[in-house]
């Protein structure tokens, strides 16, 4: 039986992962100011999402508290705020943005189930890869691109090197999934 909480990697409740959480909260308000066509909040939101983002490891390295919780928090609030956009996106904008959705969601179930797994059976936790983290900033710029109304090719864009991103850190992750298994 493995002790759990004892060791630092083991905290919850730290900077860095309350920094993660609040990311997922802003959820909230995010649809609440796109809904009501609140381009400034809805903006300053996407920010403050982002700026979680890029902050919460720097804090967790920074502050000594890097934690297992940590390295499933900070993707999945990622992936929570992502799909939350991207279905509205979908409802609000046109289904083009349903197939990003779909790879997506396939790409997000591999991660998390394999993740989860190696989690509770084998006491690892993976962190996040930088082809990843890119493929959410490009993907972000592609998501508020549309929902500002900029130009197509810029959309464009943005929305083709974010679905080379997403298979690129999909390979990635099954690689070194596949490593761990194999070992």
């Amino acid at each position: 039986m493995i002790n759990r909480f004892k060791t630092k990697k083991d905290k919850i409740l730290t900077i860095a992962n309350i920094i993660s959480i609040s990311r997922i909260l802003l959820c909230f308000p995010l649809i609440i100011f796109m809904e009501n066509n609140d381009n400034f909040n809805t903006f300053i939101v996407i920010l403050l999402m982002i700026l979680t983002d890029l902050i919460d490891g720097y804090v967790a390295r920074m502050a000594d508290e890097i934690t297992d919780f940590g390295k499933l928090i900070d993707p999945l609030a990622d992936k929570i705020c992502f799909l939350v956009v991207s279905i509205y996106l979908i409802f609000n904008y046109g289904t083009y943005m349903l197939l990003f959705f779909c790879l997506i969601m396939i790409r997000d179930m591999i991660i998390i189930i394999i993740g989860s797994y190696l989690m509770l059976n084998k006491n690892i936790a993976l962190e996040s890869n930088k082809s990843g983290k890119w493929f959410i900033f490009i993907s972000s710029l592609m998501m508020i691109s549309v929902i500002f109304g900029l130009s197509m090719y810029i959309i464009c864009f943005f929305y083709f090197i974010s679905v080379a991103l997403m298979i690129i850190s999909t390979v990635q992750y099954i690689k070194k999934y596949n490593k761990i298994f194999l070992t």
